[in-house]
């Protein structure tokens, strides 16, 4: 079994299905992520630079994504020294309780018909070939 194969599957598959449901709000996937990661983070300092950490992007894709979320007034950008810090706007806030509501029922879909155990291995298992050990 190849499990690579079957991982990049599975994640093709989830990015267009979030990039269906983003769109009915002219969202990528992506912008639809970063929204719900500010949101879930609200009174933080979250910088740019945290956020190519967490989606494991390039800081130029980063700043791309970014400036056209900065056009459609869904953040804005405060430089302070070389940071930059991302904050929602109230247009973005509108759009919060569809993006939670979507991430909740994908999990609880994903995970249906696992139990504890199981689902214990696999984010183990996620954690590992992703780098993180949370």
């Amino acid at each position: 079994m190849n499990f690579g194969k079957l991982i990049k599957i599975a994640s093709i598959q989830l990015a267009r299905e979030m990039d269906t449901f983003a769109h009915q709000y002219q969202l990528t996937g992506t912008q639809m992520s970063i929204l719900n990661y500010l949101y879930e983070h609200s009174g933080e300092d979250i910088s740019q630079k945290d956020l190519v950490t967490e989606f494991g992007v390039k800081g130029s894709t980063m700043s791309v994504i970014v400036h056209r979320m900065e056009e459609r007034n869904l953040v804005t950008r405060q430089i302070v020294g070389r940071q930059k810090y991302l904050n929602l706007t109230p247009n973005a806030q509108t759009y919060i309780t569809a993006i939670q509501n979507f991430f909740q029922k994908d999990n609880e879909r994903l995970i249906a018909g696992f139990d504890t155990n199981e689902l214990a291995v696999i984010a183990k298992f996620l954690q590992q070939i992703g780098g993180k050990h949370d």
